[in-house]
């Protein structure tokens, strides 16, 4: 896997120094022939050619893995051979061709542009189609269009059962055999304008459909609805205590809570000057004493010591952001399901535009935290930020055991852990999750707050005072716990204030200063 990620980069990285000077002499790349002409396949590389541009134009032959063509914002891209799953999804605007076949969820998530597979598809083509064309010349598996909105598929052969499952708009069409659709569609047949449009559309291709043709749309009365279970963490870390130590250090004593992110140990990293990571949607005019050092975490303008985080709302303009960012931070919980290869073919194709030397942290939730640790442990990975709410609802004290033990499993324990706090949150809380193994919270400085700052002046501003009162509030902790580097915080400097809080975390009850029984077996 180490070896087809390298040569996965490294194809990526030629494609992207040759593209510019490509374009601006109108030239199309080609990728898998000698300098004489004679074949020289492409086997089994991931990420390939993402957020392709307008104007770039590229021929590639062999078989590819995952996301292959992915993001295409304007480019013609054709591969001469096979590819796995995702094939152009999440693609804006371009032209995409696949002379033979294509795996799962090809074309998920466009918005724009088209797609023509000369051969045929795996399950769930077009899954989340906003807008856009994909042309099956052969034949498509089960679940076509699942959950689309707009756009169209035509599919010029047989089609497997549950298209249109979960449709709310855009049309399938389906020259061939057609199992039953999917619950929230309805079948019928074309009329004669459908049947000439769509055939004025395949004329280009050499390709028609018969007048026998069927259409899938979506019911309009049979809306599939899916409620998902409200995200929440119980309580807070207020029933956990800090130990102080028997001889305090003085006010003014050095104390170390400098955190860094890095790749290595030749890296100089993201520098954290505190341990929190702050969460805003764009790090536009993010400045002043202490926040033009502090990176925050941000979904647009990234300043440079910012890190990004990319889910499938931003990912179609991941190229552009992440060239300006310290680091990314890619949001299973914001993406669709993704098994951990194509996480992989993902996170490959995006450090063409972040570089091989920026942190990439790989975020989810407490109740899949075993996922994300063996990912950790498995994939170029740099650290893991994880949520404490989810659907699970577990309270905010049990949350430590199971990230320690977990991560003990993984043989990831050293690695940078983020802990996502959702309440207000405190300096006491930066402690408490260092003593518990996480090294940085991320937090939301307008957590518990009526109305938040209007204009993004106001907003910095109040950041800023806000990460002076956490700086003076940290050093109070640490020098009263005599301690002088957060680093040197451990669980032994926690205590349960209370039974039941003992008996969720396996921290020493205070009084008793030692674990619950239950807890003495782990």
């Amino acid at each position: 896997m180490v070896d087809e990620v390298a040569k996965s980069i490294k194809l990526n990285l030629n494609l992207s120094n040759n593209l510019p000077k490509a374009i601006e002499l109108d030239r199309a790349i080609k990728i898998g022939w000698g300098a004489q002409g004679d074949a020289k396949p492409k086997e089994g590389e991931i990420g390939i050619a993402t957020h392709l541009p307008t104007g770039a134009r590229i021929r590639l032959l062999g078989n590819l893995g995952d996301f292959t063509a992915a993001c295409c914002n304007g480019g013609t891209f054709t591969l001469e051979g096979n590819a796995l799953g995702w094939f152009g999804a999440f693609s804006t605007d371009g032209r995409l061709v696949i002379e033979r076949d294509a795996g799962i969820r090809c074309g998920h998530g466009m918005t724009g542009g088209r797609i023509f597979c000369q051969g045929s598809v795996g399950d769930e083509v077009g899954g989340a189609l906003n807008g856009g064309t994909i042309i099956i010349r052969g034949h498509a598996g089960q679940r076509a269009g699942i959950g689309m909105e707009d756009g169209l598929i035509v599919v010029v052969g047989d089609c497997k059962g549950d298209a249109g499952q979960g449709m709310t708009g855009g049309r399938i069409v389906v020259d061939g055999r057609c199992l039953p659709e999917g619950e929230g569609a309805i079948q019928r047949g074309l009329s004669k304008a459908e049947h000439k449009e769509i055939n004025t559309l395949l004329k280009e291709h050499d390709l028609s459909i018969s007048e026998d043709a069927v259409l899938i749309e979506s019911s309009g009365t049979n809306e599939v609805k899916s409620e998902p279970p409200q995200q929440i963490v119980w309580g807070d870390f207020s029933d956990i205590g800090l130990v102080s130590g028997e001889v305090p250090m003085d006010a003014a004593s050095p104390i170390d809570v400098v955190t860094l992110l890095t790749r290595g140990e030749e890296d100089d990293g993201v520098v954290f000057p505190l341990p929190v990571l702050i969460e805003m949607e764009s790090g536009k005019g993010m400045t002043g004493t202490w926040l033009s050092k502090q990176p925050c975490l941000v979904s647009e303008n990234p300043r440079a010591i910012d890190l990004v985080r990319i889910d499938k709302s931003n990912l179609a303009k991941a190229d552009q952001l992440l060239a300006d960012a310290a680091g990314m931070v890619l949001d299973l919980d914001g993406m669709p399901p993704l098994h951990d290869g194509e996480v992989l073919a993902l996170m490959t194709g995006l450090r063409t535009y972040l570089g091989s030397e920026k942190p990439l942290i790989l975020a989810g939730r407490i109740d899949r935290v075993s996922n994300l640790h063996r990912m950790l442990r498995d994939q170029p990975l740099d650290g893991v930020l994880v949520r404490l709410a989810s659907g699970l609802g577990m309270a905010a004290p049990a949350a430590l055991p199971r990230i320690g033990l977990s991560a003990r499993d993984a043989g990831v324990s050293g690695q940078l852990h983020i802990l996502d706090v959702p309440w207000e949150a405190r300096a006491d809380d930066a402690a408490i999750s260092a003593a518990g193994g996480c090294g940085i919270i991320r937090i939301n400085p307008f957590a518990g707050e009526e109305e938040e700052p209007t204009t993004q002046k106001a907003r910095a501003a109040a950041i800023d005072a806000w990460l002076a009162q956490f700086s003076a509030e940290l050093r109070g902790r640490m020098t009263d716990l005599g301690i002088d580097a957060l680093e040197r915080l451990n669980r032994r400097n926690l205590r349960a204030l209370e039974h039941d809080t003992a008996a969720q975390s396996g921290l020493r009850l205070a009084g008793y200063d030692r674990p619950l029984p239950q807890w003495l077996g782990q």
